[in-house]
Parts: C-alpha cells; structure tokens; sequence
C-alpha cells in the first residue's frame, strides 16, 4: 500500500510538473521569445570569443594541431547571424515564426559544423564536440519537448551516419554509444531546465499582473492602463478607429466625508465591477486615479454602442445601495476616433468631452465622434448658429476674407471643434438659441476650461434675457441678431486684431 502511495504520489508530481510547463508555454510565449532572441545574440558572441581563444591556445598548446574546413565555415556562420543580429535587435517586434526560424537554422547550421569538425579529424579519435553540445542546447534555446527531442534525434542520426563513412568500426560503435548517452542526457536535462524556467516564468508572470491590478476595483492600475494603450497606439494602422471612456464619481468627496473611506471604497470596488460587465474583454479598463476611470475600446467605430454601455453603467449604478439613502451618479465622456489622432490628443478629447457632462449638470454622457482633421489655410473662425437664423451670411461676409469659417447647429458639435481645432480657432460666435446645449453652456464651457478660455467670443441673442445671460456667461461682445453687419465686422476685427 506505501508503495502504490508512493508511486501515486511521484505520477502526480510529474503530471502536476507537466501542466505547469504547458502552462508557461502558453502564458509566457513573448518571454520565451525574448529569452531566446538574447540568447541567440549571446550564443553568437561567446562562440566568436571562444573560437579565437581556442585556436590560440591550440596553436600552442597542441603540437599537431591544424584548422579544418569546419573552423573555416564557422566564419561566414557567424558574420551573417552577427548582421542579423544587429538588424533584429533594432526591429520593434520579430513574429514568433521569425524568432523560432532564425534560431534553429543557426544551432542546426552550427551543430552540422561540429559534426564535421568531429569527422574531419583522425579516423582513430572518438568525437568530442558534437556531444558536449548537444547535452548543452537546452540551456540556450526555450522549446517544447517534443521539439527538443525531433530536432535532437535528427542531429545524432546525421552524426551517426557522418561516423560510419569517416571512422573505424571500433570508433564508429563509440561514437554511437557517446551520441545516444548525450541524447539521453541532453532530454533530462531539457526537462529539469524547463521545469526551473516554467516555475520562475509563472512565477514572474503573476507578479506582474498583480503589479499591473489595481488592489481595490481588480481593474488596470493607471501605469499598465497608458502601457496597454501606448502599445496599441505603436501597432495601430492608419484608418483604425479606437473610442476612449473618461468616467468621473459625482461627488465622491462628499461621499467620502459624509459616510466614511470604507463606503468609497466598495462604491469605487461596485463600479470595477459594473465596469468589467458592461463592456467587452478586448476593452482596456483601468482606474486613472482617485474616482476616476478610464474605458479604451480598440477598433469600436460605432457611437451607439459607446453610449448605450456608458447610459446602461449610470442607470445599474443608481440601483447600487450602500446604506447612503441617496443614489450615485457618473458623468462620462466618451469619444470615437475615426481620423488617427495621437494618444495624446484622443486624451484630451475625451477629457473635454467629460467636462461637457460637468457643465451639464453631472450625472451625464457626452459623446463625440471625431473624424481625420481638415487642413485649413487660414486661421479658424467657430461658427455655431440655428439652422432658421439669418446671421450666417453677415458672419460669412464679414470674416472670409480672413479666415475659414467653421459652421455648425449644434452646441455639442461645437464643443466637438473646439476640442478638435482648439489651436487654430481664432474666435468663436454663438447664437444663443443654437439646439442640444444652450449658446450660454457653449460659452460658459470656453470661459470655465483653462484651455479655452484665451479664445474671444461673440454671442448673438434675440431678446434682453439672452442678452444678460451671454454676458454673466462671459462672452466678450453680444449683439441682437438685428444689429448690422458693419458692427459685426469691427466686433471680429476687434477681437482677431492680433492676425
């Protein structure tokens, strides 16, 4: 009984040993890839170093020692993976098929050099090379076993048939026995390296996961959240659309100094959670800091589905109970980049998409779609009036001479503009009856952000009410939509003097 205990206990081990190494296989392929391209590297400059030293130590040491044809052709070997090398390295990312490729052809090149190396010298000698090195190639080349044990076994083959046609009998039979003792012994220790190197990679592998969590929502931390995004942005091909969710707690402060760090802490842990199961598992999700999140969503063009996840977040949130009485709110910016901006500007997108969903009110989804950038000629006039207003065309005619003339209906696309062009707009004119947010919230936008505030703005109202709230907002000229054009044209030359 102790010892099927015991043989039970072995078979269970190794299987366990088994499955990790599949494991590590499986979780840590760009590792393995890293290790083996460094190797390769490695390999190509100790075998230099070493082919110089042994020939001068030969020279000396070894009365009748002599180079053959296999020290020769180490040279050009050695000289191509050196060019290779030098051209791999500077490469951003080399396929898994290029790595694996590029390293066998050159232990497989090298072996048969060892090979003849060992045939070309007297008849009467036992080889010695070609062994030493095949028990040492599992410790500068990460495969399967499998692979290991194929790419071996074809080498000894080789070597034996080389033995047979170069050697005497007595030597030929050594030379066998010496080549299946070096196989074996090159499997066991192919195996024990691997299992050493499944455990320190797995091992490695979580710790860098629970590096890139965060401890509290178990999303991305703000470091591996901008990391996963840079990387995409680095591979992303012209005309990919990406979106990005800035998501803000509405007074999380509040909720902090009213009930406690420990209810902010499971509002913030819930929305992780919510966050997780409203969008997909291809989506980059993080928490950017304190009480705010950060959703990137690679190669999502459509603004519906953007929405209706942030919308759907909002709504589960406010059935959230936390003992509180009174409900939790979000207010979210979100965005689709179809035009290939950089990261930095889909960033600042986004964020200024959130700040319109604080201008609003809060408890608000902004959402923008972003299209390529136009290149204007002229500096940028945002116009932004009611599709039934009549003041375009004074607008029109007194600044195009000037300036290229943005015009749109609508207060969010404005906002959409301003974000987009923010460096090349010049001066902003609103008519206060404009549809979806008011002309004051427009204003009040430019006036409030501190990237927007320097732009000079022209309300247009149609009543003394409008008129009072364009000025509280903070516009710099107001006019009636019945004053004439010529007190336009001195308002924009006024305030684009600097042009």
């Amino acid at each position: 009984m102790d010892k099927n205990y015991g043989s039970s206990k072995i078979e269970f081990s190794a299987k366990r040993e088994n499955r990790k190494i599949l494991e590590y296989f499986g979780k840590c392929t760009e590792t393995i890839e890293n290790s083996n391209r460094y190797m390769l590297r490695k390999s190509c400059m100790y075998i230099a170093m070493c082919y110089i030293a042994m020939i001068f130590l030969g020279k000396i040491i070894v009365a009748d020692f002599r180079l053959s044809i296999a020290h020769v052709l180490l040279v050009p070997l050695l000289t191509i993976y050196f060019l290779i090398n030098l051209n791999t390295r500077k490469a951003e990312k080399l396929s898994a098929v290029t790595t694996e490729v590029l390293c066998i052809t050159f232990y497989f090149v090298l072996f048969i050099l060892f090979i003849l190396r060992d045939m070309t010298s007297s008849a009467d000698h036992q080889a010695m090379w070609f062994p030493l090195y095949l028990v040492v190639f599992p410790t500068v080349y990460i495969t399967r076993m499998y692979k290991y044990g194929l790419f071996e076994l074809t080498l000894v083959i080789i070597f034996c048939i080389a033995s047979f046609f170069t050697k005497t009998t007595d030597i030929f039979h050594h030379d066998v026995y010496l080549a299946l003792a070096s196989y074996v012994l090159s499997m066991l220790s192919a195996h024990i390296i691997l299992e050493v190197r499944s455990q320190e990679g797995l091992a490695f592998d979580e710790l860098t996961k629970i590096s890139t969590i965060d401890k509290l929502t178990y999303l991305l931390n703000k470091g591996a959240l901008l990391t996963a995004i840079n990387n995409y942005f680095e591979r992303r091909k012209s005309g990919d659309p990406c979106g990005m969710c800035i998501i803000d707690v509405d007074n999380f402060k509040q909720v902090n100094d009213n009930f406690g760090h420990d209810t902010g802490d499971r509002l913030l842990a819930n929305i992780g959670e919510l966050l997780r199961k409203n969008f997909r598992s291809t989506d980059y999700i993080g928490r950017f800091g304190g009480d705010e999140f950060m959703v990137f969503m690679p190669g999502l063009a459509r603004l519906d589905i953007v929405e209706m996840r942030c919308r759907t977040m909002q709504m589960m949130l406010t059935d959230l109970d936390l003992g509180t009485g009174s409900p939790f709110t979000l207010s979210i910016g979100a965005i689709i980049d179809t035009g290939d901006h950089s990261i930095g500007e889909v960033f600042r997108m986004a964020d200024d998409a959130l700040y319109q969903s604080k201008l609003m009110g809060k408890n608000c989804v902004s959402t923008w779609v972003i299209p390529k950038s136009e290149a204007y000629g002229k500096p940028l006039i945002l116009l932004a009036s009611s599709a039934e207003s009549m003041m375009s065309e004074k607008f029109l005619n007194a600044a195009s001479e000037k300036f290229s003339i943005i015009e749109t209906h609508s207060g969010d696309t404005a906002l959409t503009y301003l974000s987009q062009y923010h460096d090349n707009i010049r001066l902003v004119i609103v008519d206060l009856d404009i549809e979806k947010i008011s002309g004051d919230q427009v204003i009040h936008y430019i006036k409030d952000r501190a990237g927007f505030k320097h732009i000079p703005v022209i309300a247009v109202a149609t009543d003394e009410d409008s008129f009072m709230e364009a000025r509280e907002a903070g516009a710099d000229k107001v006019f009636f939509t019945t004053d004439k054009a010529a007190s336009f044209k001195t308002a924009i030359d006024e305030l684009t003097k600097e042009e």
